[in-house]
């Protein structure tokens, strides 16, 4: 198995853990990881389509995980 190939399971891997998760940060949080591994992937293949979309997939989390700490913060 290739690099390459170890980073995109690894990326599938918390993709997948993420959505068996209830509490949304640890979700948002795993699923953060695995598009952080997939935009290696992206970028280490030459593939535009997965840089863009994991891109905007770890923006979103990035401003939620804040949103849900600051809510946090306020209790």
């Amino acid at each position: 198995m290739s690099t390459l190939e170890l980073i995109g399971w690894i990326g599938n891997t918390f993709v997948i853990i993420s959505f068996l998760h209830n509490d949304t940060l640890k979700l948002r949080s795993y699923n953060l990881v695995g598009a952080s591994a997939w935009l290696i992937y992206g970028i280490v293949a030459n593939s535009y389509s997965i840089i863009f979309l994991n891109v905007v997939v770890i923006s979103i989390q990035i401003f939620k995980i804040s949103q849900i700490l600051r809510a946090k913060k306020k209790l």
